[in-house]
């Protein structure tokens, strides 16, 4: 199952008898070539007065005149346009780099709506089969994992495959150690809870000591690593 694609809204292009305007076609283009397109007529104009102004000044203008007249004008009209449309599309360049930064400048995450819009409606196994289509497209992806992955975990539906997931978000070549930490943890969870796993649990606790010696998780695991010792010791002497 892919993530279907976007609707458009009612009353759009594919309603019955819609006809696409100029406007629809050039979306907010249209705007800046419209008033590009202003300024040279404007240039044309005041051009051609200009030159018919200083004709007069000898006498009525010839009709060799008028039509050099009119050519130089038509041209000044057209380098205004064409150079307004170019400073307008650098100016909106500008502009998008902030508001919808590319990939280069701000790397995008995906939110993943559509599947946690469907999860929220109670069709879960319908948002998990969105996710494992998407984590089979997106090998080096480590969001849609993780998300899976706490969906599998969350009420047991299969702590396997979330392990299985978390482990995958760790050594994804690239991830941040927000994620890689995360997923250590949550790997802790899921071995010392439905997986029954204390010895790997234990395994994980000193990854987290190990790895990440400063952060707050690492005194979190060395305060619950004696516990968790002695608890497995309790199950290897019964």
């Amino acid at each position: 199952m892919r993530t279907p694609p976007p609707v458009l809204p009612a009353g759009q292009e594919d309603s019955p008898g819609y006809k696409r305007t100029w406007f629809d076609r050039e979306g907010p283009d249209a705007g800046l070539r419209l008033k590009a397109g202003s300024y040279g007529a404007t240039v044309t104009a005041i051009t051609f007065a200009g030159i018919m102004l200083f004709a007069a000044q000898g006498g009525g203008p010839s009709f060799g005149t008028l039509c050099g007249g009119l050519i130089v004008s038509l041209i000044l009209g057209a380098v205004t346009y064409v150079m307004t449309a170019k400073l307008s599309d650098g100016a909106g360049a500008v502009a998008q780099s902030f508001i919808q930064p590319s990939g280069n400048s701000t790397p995008y995450e995906q939110t993943f709506s559509y599947q946690e819009a469907m999860a929220a409606r109670g069709d879960v196994p319908g948002a998990l089969e969105s996710y494992e289509a998407i984590i089979s497209e997106q090998p080096l992806a480590t969001a849609p994992r993780l998300r899976a992955a706490e969906h599998y975990a969350r009420g047991n539906r299969n702590a396997a495959r979330a392990a299985e997931l978390f482990r995958e978000v760790r050594i994804t070549p690239g991830v941040t150690t927000r994620d890689a930490l995360y997923s250590t943890s949550r790997l802790v969870d899921l071995y010392d809870g439905p997986l029954a796993d204390p010895g790997r649990a234990l395994v994980e606790l000193r990854r987290i000591i190990e790895q990440y010696p400063q952060s707050r998780a690492a005194t979190q695991a060395r305060e619950a690593l004696p516990g968790l010792k002695r608890r497995l010791g309790e199950v290897r002497n019964s």
